[in-house]
């Protein structure tokens, strides 16, 4: 019975979606101006509701540390909402494990922390082809890190994308 569920779902996803998953890389602008990218594979559940798996790593530094090496891995549920020919909009909710090492610059010592928060975002696609898709989007990380020896406010915990999805 369980197989039978299972294989009916899985059809109905095929059928119902145009597409089965999704490929995405993108370019993300931290709100301190962090340099990082970002890229995931989304599978569609049912129609237009997915699972998404996610990992943003920063590629730029801060002014005021020697070291900083942040990754985020995030698994979210998203919804695409067609709006108009070629336009959509997809929110998503998830949770985003964030782990952080620094060396700040007037001290040798390596600082890290990790931890795990509620994660938001919003993203408008705009589909190029059958195919291809570019979008613009949001990510609020919330207050992921919490290290005392440096100014957490110095790092980013919202990032605004710019990337391509391709449909599989």
């Amino acid at each position: 019975m369980k197989k039978t569920v299972l294989a009916l779902l899985i059809a109905t996803s095929l059928s119902t979606g145009g597409t089965f998953a999704q490929l995405g890389i993108a370019y993300a602008k931290g709100d301190n101006d962090g340099n990082m990218g970002t890229g995931f594979i989304g599978v569609n559940v049912l129609s237009s509701i997915g699972l998404r798996l996610e990992y943003t790593k920063n590629f730029s530094e801060h002014l005021e540390f020697t070291k900083e090496d942040i990754s985020r891995y995030g698994l979210f549920a998203t919804y695409t909402l067609p709006l108009v020919l070629g336009l959509s909009v997809t929110p998503k909710a998830g949770l985003t494990k964030t782990d952080g090492e620094f060396e700040t610059v007037d001290t040798i010592k390596t600082l890290s922390d990790s931890s795990t928060e509620f994660t938001y975002g919003l993203e408008i696609n705009y589909q190029l082809n059958q195919a291809i898709s570019m979008f613009i989007g949001y990510t609020d990380y919330g207050s992921e890190l919490d290290i005392k020896e440096i100014d957490t406010s110095k790092m980013d915990t919202k990032n605004y994308t710019f990337g391509i999805k391709i449909d599989i």
